[in-house]
């Protein structure tokens, strides 16, 4: 599936581009394809962490005592892991 796209380039980028295509010997296209991919790699690669990915990295205690619903209790469970990082100064 190709679609035309048109738009304006200032003088220097226009030289630029001019100036790769020369270099390169491919069309003007190719060039700003390449581009466009490398430039959106990183975005790609860097993607955010899942919820549960996130949830896994944190320190939560084992489940014990009457504290063993954590649904009812996350409040509390958030509260004694801050204060744990605090006493070891990592907060």
């Amino acid at each position: 599936m190709s679609s035309t796209v048109t738009f304006r380039l200032d003088p220097e980028t226009a030289r630029i581009l001019r100036e790769l295509t020369r270099r390169k010997k491919v069309s003007k296209s190719e060039v700003i394809r390449e581009a466009l991919r490398a430039h959106t790699q990183p975005a790609l690669e860097a993607a955010t962490p899942s919820a549960w990915e996130i949830y896994s990295s944190q320190e939560i205690p084992p489940a014990s005592g009457p504290k063993r619903d954590r649904a009812r209790h996350t409040e509390e469970l958030l509260k004694e892991i801050l204060l744990a990082k605090r006493r070891d100064h990592t907060l």
